[in-house]
């Protein structure tokens, strides 16, 4: 299982941090969630299904499994190594997620 957080739709309410403080964690100084982790461990699979759930605005996804988990490709992979690189990027630039356009 992995777990994504889409970080431009988060509301920053910290509720999955509260739920499961050593997966989530709110980044500094806006307060948007980040996973600690790439891959779940089967122990917490449960609770992050739960923090996913409890989510406000659905900023969290659950990727139950890709192929080398049991034979079947994810529908949804969620994104590449290079966006995830990219995105970190442009949040070290841009930390409170404003683009400039007024």
């Amino acid at each position: 299982m992995r777990v994504v957080v889409d970080q431009d739709l988060c509301g920053t309410t910290g509720q999955c941090v509260l739920t499961l403080p050593g997966t989530f964690r709110q980044r500094q100084p806006d307060g948007v969630a980040e996973v600690c982790a790439a891959t779940v461990p089967q122990a917490l699979h449960a609770a992050v299904r739960l923090a996913a759930s409890q989510c406000p605005v659905a900023a969290i996804r659950v990727i139950e499994s890709d192929a080398a988990d049991d034979g079947r490709a994810s529908l949804d992979p969620g994104p590449s190594p290079a966006e995830v690189e990219r995105h970190a990027a442009n949040d070290q630039r841009n930390p409170g997620g404003h683009d400039g356009a007024v």
